[in-house]
Order: C-alpha cells, then structure tokens, then sequence
C-alpha cells in the first residue's frame, strides 16, 4: 500500500520556490525539526542577549573600580523593567523589535523573512516602541 505524498514548499534565498513530494512522516519530522531549530536560536539569542548584558557589568567594575554601587543598581532595574516591558508585547511585535534592535536587520530584511510588506514591519515596530514608551513611564511615575 502507498502512503499518500504531500507536497512541501520552500522558500530558497534567491526568492524562488522548490517544491518537494515527501510522505506525511518525513513532512512531520521535518516540521519537528524546524521547530526545534527555531527555539534553539531563540535560546542562542536569548543566551548572548544574557552574557553582552553581564559583560557591561562586568566592563562597569574593570574600567572604573571605584563605580558606584548605586548606579550598578539603577542600571540593573532599568534592565529588568526594560525585557518585563518587551514580555508584555504581543509575540509578532516583539519578535519584529528584536529582530530589528537585537540582530540589526532592516525592515525590508524582515518583510522579507515574514512575507510582508515593509510598511508593516514599520508599523509593528513603531507601535511596540510607543507601547515600550507608556509601560516604562508608567512604571517611572508609578513603581510597583
């Protein structure tokens, strides 16, 4: 008996498609794969975010070792209200943020990952940035 084939379509650099008959099994662990490559470099990203924000405390201590304790301490909150501030964006709007702000691509680099309009990349990232801008405010003038 023949399992049925169902056709996957990708996406190549160049902008064109290449389509392959495989059976349901090896599309399923294909997309299983995808799926744990795309969390691992959302662990990656995660990860360097983690050790380049350690480094610039650490770089704090080395360059002047008479740094206030205070500031140390201020920097560190305005971190943490910073990524609790990006948590709290809808996932399309942070992950298009990081992507821009995090691994510096362009807005057109984006589309072009998403399959959009870079007009709508503008707006999304537009729009998490006045929403970063309120919460962070709100949490200036109304700690809690």
């Amino acid at each position: 008996m023949d399992k049925p084939l169902v056709t996957i379509t990708y996406k190549i650099a160049n902008g064109n498609r290449i389509c392959v008959e495989v059976s349901t099994s090896v599309k399923e662990l294909l997309e299983q794969s995808d799926r744990q490559i795309r969390s691992q470099r959302r662990q990656d990203r995660r990860h360097l975010d983690y050790m380049d924000f350690i480094d610039d405390l650490s770089g704090a201590f080395i360059n002047d070792p008479q740094a206030d304790a205070a500031d140390l301490v201020i920097r560190m909150e305005s971190y943490r209200q910073l990524y609790t501030a990006i948590g709290q964006l809808p996932e399309t709007q942070r992950r298009r943020l990081l992507l821009h702000f995090m691994d510096n691509l362009t807005y057109y680099q984006i589309a072009s990952l998403e399959g959009v309009n870079p007009v709508a990349i503008s707006h999304s990232i537009k729009r998490a940035l006045i929403h970063l801008q309120k919460y962070l405010a709100d949490k200036i003038f109304y700690p809690g």
